[in-house]
């Protein structure tokens, strides 16, 4: 007999919450086959069992969070075909709001029957959240339907309207965008960018680029190029806020959001200054397509020192971003639009883009921030890096 733990995922992951168990109470499992997948803060992932068995016990129900270490789960030996069942084989008086439904080979643990798990599942509801009335305090059908008939007459206004509930992921942003709004003193500062040497630059490289890398060169290297060499002059940017201490990175660990179908996801660049243009290119592609496929493991989204966020890649010509704590800073690369710029003393059109910084007063102020745009801006606009593109 042994246990399943929840595990740590990640160095600054203490909790987890179950969302689903891939397999129940009575069922064999496999070593290293998947048995439970876990939720953080930080990334959703699927827990493999460390040993093979049964599973006799689930010690934790779907939609609990618990700490690191916490036992979710007993594993025990296989019982084999001619050994005696353990399970009573007179069947207990059941409540006759699930008599008909097909019952999981459990105790009053909180289990509930496949249809109950189905019905909570395509309304989208919390079973946690429902009182149960059934053995042991199990939700049975009729609290669910009960609930329904409860809850969503008041939601729901009129057949025009949809109640969509909101992910796990969902929920998860959301509490961290609070969090970072009633914790951080958020002020935005912006500045416009000629990007037109940028724009030539990579239309002059792109396809030998992709021919030779086997990757598309986009415009988020050159920003992420210079904005990892300014935060080594402007380091109170590329810090964190302990208390009455400021912990100053003297490394540069990137985050680059990445859009999701239902949020965004905030993959890291470990030692991001060790990097040239096309070595960013390359790890900004590898970390995008793996949070899109759902391969991010936890220490690929741990770490952060400062972060970009892309929305110019959607449209947005300015967006004033939330910091992602517990940094202390947050750049915004908006849409490269063409418009007429002042060029000397004549008037052209090129290609402009706007950088919004979005930092925390209570760690910087609005001299600090400016002159890091500043500094951003020249590099930028000299565009003087062409070599690092024949590596």
């Amino acid at each position: 007999m042994g246990t399943l733990s929840m595990p740590r995922l990640g160095e600054t992951v203490t909790e987890g919450k179950v969302l689903k168990w891939l397999k129940q109470e009575g069922e064999t499992v496999e070593r290293d086959e998947m048995i439970v997948e876990i939720s953080t803060d930080k990334v959703d992932t699927e827990i493999p069992s460390p040993f093979a068995g049964q599973i006799k016990k689930i010690l934790v129900p779907a939609g609990e969070t618990c700490e690191v270490g916490t036992e979710l789960a007993t594993i025990g030996e296989s019982q084999s075909a001619d050994e005696p069942s353990s399970t009573p084989t007179k069947p207990e008086s059941a409540e006759p709001s699930v008599k008909d439904e097909p019952r999981d080979s459990t105790d009053s643990s909180g289990v509930v029957t496949p249809i109950v798990r189905k019905l909570a599942g395509e309304k989208g509801l919390d079973l946690s959240k429902i009182p149960g009335t059934g053995r042991g305090g199990r939700v049975t059908k009729k609290d669910v339907t009960k609930y329904l008939e409860a809850n969503g007459a008041k939601r729901a206004q009129s057949s025009r309207e949809e109640i969509v509930p909101l992910s796990n992921m969902r929920k998860v942003i959301a509490e961290r965008m609070l969090k970072s709004i009633r914790t951080a003193a958020h002020v935005t500062a912006m500045v416009e960018v000629d990007m037109e040497r940028i724009v030539n630059l990579r239309e002059a490289h792109k396809k030998e680029v992709n021919a030779r890398h086997g990757f598309k060169l986009t415009y988020l290297p050159f920003l992420a190029r210079v904005v990892v060499e300014a935060l080594g002059r402007w380091e109170r940017l590329n810090a964190e806020l302990d208390g009455d201490d400021l912990i100053i990175k003297r490394y540069v660990n990137l985050g680059i959001a990445v859009s999701l179908p239902d949020g965004l996801i905030v993959p890291v660049i470990k030692d991001a200054e060790d990097l040239s243009i096309l070595g960013l290119a390359r790890a900004i592609g590898e970390l995008a397509e793996k949070a899109r496929s759902g391969r991010l493991s936890p220490d690929d989204v741990t770490g952060g020192s400062f972060t970009i966020t892309a929305p110019g890649s959607f449209g947005s010509v300015m967006q004033t971003p939330i910091i992602n704590p517990p940094e202390v800073a947050i750049l915004s690369f908006d849409a490269i639009v063409r418009k007429p710029v002042v060029v000397g003393d004549a008037i052209a059109i090129h290609h402009v883009a706007n950088l919004s910084l979005s930092y925390d007063h209570r760690v910087n102020d609005g001299a600090v921030a400016a002159q890091f745009l500043s500094d951003v801006r020249v590099r930028l606009e000299a565009a003087d890096f062409g070599d690092e593109l024949l590596d």
